[in-house]
């Protein structure tokens, strides 16, 4: 079956997530989700719903955390999407719960690639990270950090003037 999710109205990077989650929806199951940067859920929420996977989101704000709780809760989703606050990795669960076989980023450049090693310290060797909300002219940087990192890129998306990566750990 597959899982459809209305884009319009999102941003532009938001939109290349969801297109990047239904392209490995066909090709892929997750079962461990960590969604890095959640805003309002909608990430969280999609890959839950594709994969009836468990999903750890991760937001600084707490009104972040909060609307992603109460979208969670809204769709009967709360057994599976679990909003943490945490600057980056730190939370003490995010460890706990790792390795994950799928990251999402919806974030901008500069806080992809400070988190690459964490990335790449969290996620199963084999596992898929989803890199959004990376303006164009950044895009190289982004690309040269993770490959060097032993990424594999899949799949690049642009919404211009935003890029979005699906990457393959070879780690």
């Amino acid at each position: 079956m597959t899982f459809t999710i209305e884009t319009k109205g999102l941003h532009p990077a938001t939109e290349s997530c969801i297109e990047a989650l239904q392209w490995l929806q066909e090709k892929h199951v997750f079962s461990n989700i960590l969604d890095m940067g959640c805003g309002n859920g909608i990430l969280a929420l999609a890959s839950a719903g594709i994969w009836n996977a468990n999903v750890v989101a991760v937001d600084i704000a707490q009104q972040a955390v909060d609307d992603t709780s109460r979208n969670a809760a809204d769709h009967h989703m709360e057994s599976l999407v679990a909003a943490l606050r945490s600057d980056g990795f730190q939370h003490q669960r995010i460890r706990e719960r790792a390795p994950y076989d799928l990251i999402i980023f919806n974030l901008l450049a500069e806080p992809i690639i400070q988190m690459a090693p964490d990335v790449q310290s969290h996620l199963d060797p084999g596992g898929i990270c989803i890199l959004s909300g990376i303006l164009a002219w950044l895009a190289a940087d982004v690309e040269a950090i993770y490959t060097q990192r032993g990424f594999t890129p899949l799949k690049t998306i642009t919404r211009s003037p935003w890029v979005a990566f699906v990457m393959e750990s070879s780690q």
